[in-house]
């Protein structure tokens, strides 16, 4: 009888072995499969990095694109991290950004997380495109150069809505590539292949309309810097700026000289945003005989895919149909 009890003691404990060791087993190789689901976590910082990452990623292996939170009123230069963007990032393995100080924040983000990688787009093609610079600004620079400092002041002055030119977003997608390749070897050919890939696309789908013969060398004026790309990709002439957001504020003598710009210089169309150009439309439909367009910029709302593309193309359609 005492020698059954020892037995079924001894059973007892190598069945509660058999179950700790099955169940080890089990976690270690779930939690393994979780590390090889999110092998390198890549975080953009708006929404046009994240339609061109996602397109660069494709469908390469043990790679996840999240895109921090999105403003969803005024510009990207005022939006402030959230609590969740901030644990988004410390999970993050690299953060791609627009750059050219489109992003405020990104300060806090180095100084919270020194050794996160940052790919920044506007760094990889400012030498090599048309990013547009203020006069003013330029001049600052010329007068920096005479100096003895080798700093360079690269986003000063520089309108940083570069994505809104498809010749500099194809520039974004290559340097875009070319980040990841170096911090994940494993995939660099897939990232080569699906930047030429999506680039291609873009030439073949996006349709100005016959714009960039219609408006080249004319007259147009601008309610959103952004939309300095559009009249560049278009070859048409800024006769007229005034950037308006949430936060500014338009003197009477503001309003006067722009309407007289558009006047005195024929201006045919104006390329606004809704949300900010609403009002100041309005005044220069009284006023003027120029036409004027609300575009999208892509920074508001979610988009995936290929809605880059879309975009583009609405906003051609939309100034196509006002002329």
């Amino acid at each position: 009888m005492k020698k059954s009890k020892y037995l079924f003691v001894l059973l007892l404990l190598i069945s509660i072995s058999v179950v700790l060791l099955c169940g080890t087993f089990f976690y270690v190789k779930l939690n393994n499969k979780e590390s090889d689901d999110s092998e390198l976590l890549v975080m953009t910082s708006c929404n046009p990095v994240y339609l061109a990452t996602i397109n660069v990623v494709g469908d390469a292996e043990g790679v996840t694109v999240q895109n921090l939170s999105q403003p969803t009123t005024g510009c990207l230069h005022d939006y402030t991290l959230t609590t969740e963007d901030m644990k988004n990032l410390s999970k993050a393995d690299v953060l791609i950004v627009n750059g050219g100080g489109m992003e405020g924040y990104l300060e806090d983000v180095v100084e919270a997380y020194p050794n996160l990688p940052i790919i920044d787009t506007f760094e990889a093609v400012e030498e090599d495109y048309p990013v547009i610079i203020e006069e003013e600004a330029e001049e600052e620079e010329e007068d920096h150069s005479h100096g003895t400092s080798e700093e360079h002041h690269h986003d000063e002055g520089a309108n940083s809505h570069i994505w809104m030119s498809e010749e500099i977003y194809a520039g974004q997608v290559q340097a875009i590539a070319d980040g990841l390749a170096a911090l994940d070897s494993s995939n660099a050919s897939v990232y080569a292949s699906n930047a030429d890939t999506f680039v291609s696309v873009m030439d073949s789908q996006i349709d100005n309309q016959g714009l960039d013969e219609t408006l080249s060398g004319a007259n147009v004026a601008v309610l959103h810097e952004a939309f300095a790309y559009t009249a560049q990709s278009l070859g048409a002439n800024i006769v007229a700026t005034m950037d308006l957001d949430e936060e500014r504020q338009v003197s009477a003598g503001e309003v006067s000289d722009f309407i007289d710009a558009i006047n005195e210089n024929n201006v045919q169309v104006v390329f606004a945003e809704y949300d900010y150009g609403h009002a100041m439309g309005e005044l220069i439909t009284e006023q003027t005989d120029a036409k004027v367009v609300y575009l999208e910029t892509l920074v508001h709302g979610e988009y995936s895919g290929l809605d880059y593309i879309t975009v583009l193309n609405k906003n051609y359609a939309v100034i196509k149909n006002s002329l």
